[in-house]
């Protein structure tokens, strides 16, 4: 785990193997983890070593704004998701250049040296390194993949694509079952082979046969409004949303907010809204004795029925059999 980590206010980060018990609950089974901390906050990097890959899951607990430089000193092919706020990595000839959340991007480097700002608050992301000849493995399939491969022999920076792309619903899940997988030993192992293939398969599926993002033209203000409503959003599930209500807000029409939800987060607003409603829902089943028809209330339905028709169009199956199993 060659890793170095600067401040930009404090200077050389000192990294442990040893996480503090307040970043226990970030903490992946199995994992190899490396932690630092300072008067910026705290952050934790874990790894997953598989064949030919290695997936590294990343949180940044900033308590106060900072500039950290992520060191790698060895070539790198990395898949790399943003999973919590957006991380704007600074660029010596454009400045600031943001990555919100739910982008993705595979690139090639020689070396890392990333230099990433950080407001106060929580971030998180999800990178997959490979090796050369794992995705080389795929190159048959994947022309454009080939073709990528072809300009990393040069030993320069490159991306599969210019403009981050937005994940796709079924990417999210899969990595929340990377992230979450129940398995250990042997079983794990097997798991894990089986998510971060599916994963790159839909990855280089949909840069290859849908048409690419367009970069996001937004404002600084404009995108700090939408996690403000992502966050509301996440605070007041239990609650009816009303969409002109949601708008009034922020002082934007309903439809610009859901033009430009679904452009920054790449779901639509009451897609989103029904994932972490259904989220929640499946883990106060699994995890609480919680009535099924309070799991409704708080969960936004005032009718139980309705419920249950949500949740098994979502899941497959009706609550009382989910929480049976």
């Amino acid at each position: 785990m060659n890793v170095h980590v600067l401040s930009e206010s404090e200077g050389n980060i000192l990294l442990s193997d040893s996480a503090p018990t307040w970043l226990w609950e970030y903490k992946i089974p199995g994992s190899n983890s490396i932690t630092g901390s300072g008067a910026f906050g705290d952050l934790l990097l874990q790894e997953t070593p598989g064949n030919q890959y290695s997936v590294w899951y990343n949180s940044y607990q900033i308590k106060r704004g900072d500039r950290l430089t992520i060191i790698r000193e060895e070539p790198v092919y990395k898949l790399r998701f943003i999973l919590n706020n957006s991380f704007n990595y600074y660029d010596p000839k454009v400045g600031s250049v943001p990555m919100h959340e739910r982008g993705f991007n595979l690139l090639y480097a020689p070396f890392i040296q990333e230099k990433i700002s950080f407001k106060d608050r929580s971030y998180s992301n999800l990178e997959i390194y490979f090796s050369r000849d794992y995705l080389a493995s795929f190159s048959t399939h994947f022309p454009h993949l080939a073709d990528w491969l072809r300009k990393t022999d040069k030993h320069v920076f490159t991306k599969l694509c210019k403009i981050n792309q937005v994940a796709s619903v079924e990417m999210m899940r899969c990595i929340h079952d990377l992230l979450h997988c129940p398995y250990t030993g042997e079983l794990r192992k097997m798991q894990y082979d089986a998510l971060v293939k599916e994963l790159l398969i839909m990855v280089l599926d949909q840069t290859a046969t849908k048409p690419l993002r367009k970069i996001i033209r937004f404002t600084t203000k404009e995108v700090e409004t939408l996690y403000e409503v992502k966050a509301f959003l996440l605070t007041n599930m239990d609650k009816p949303i009303d969409l002109e209500q949601l708008a009034g807000m922020y002082d934007i029409t309903p439809r610009t907010l859901k033009r430009r939800f679904l452009t920054l987060f790449g779901i639509k607003l009451y897609s989103f809204l029904l994932d972490i409603r259904m989220e929640q829902a499946s883990k106060l089943l699994l995890e609480t004795d919680t009535s099924i028809e309070h799991i409704a209330v708080l969960t936004g339905y005032q009718s139980f029925a309705n419920f249950s028709t949500a949740f098994k169009k979502y899941h497959g199956h009706p609550p009382k059999y989910f929480r049976s199993r």
